[in-house]
């Protein structure tokens, strides 16, 4: 694989390359995180009605404390992935 062999080592030096990465990461954070986020809703919806639509997916805005739920688990996720990208270079130990 080009880039990969031991003689032409190729690392993410250059800031376009590190921008780039950080806007991949970004974007699946943010797929993810919809996921997470209609799974949530779709795991509120069955248990309290015991089965549930597309529509019923679709339309459902989350509220109270289920909401505020939501809301703390995705801060603590982005969190996690600032965190991470903050410490990037750093040496370990």
């Amino acid at each position: 694989m080009p880039g990969f062999a031991k003689d032409d080592a190729v690392y993410l030096t250059r800031p376009e390359h590190m921008d780039a990465l950080f806007a991949i990461t970004m974007e699946l954070a943010s797929e993810l995180w919809v996921t997470r986020d209609r799974l949530a809703v779709i795991e509120q919806l069955l248990q309290e009605r015991g089965g549930l639509s597309r529509q019923d997916i679709e339309q459902t805005q989350p509220q109270g404390e289920f909401a505020e739920r939501l809301a703390e688990e995705r801060q603590r996720f982005l969190t996690r992935i600032f965190e991470s990208a903050s410490r990037a270079g750093e040496s370990e130990g």
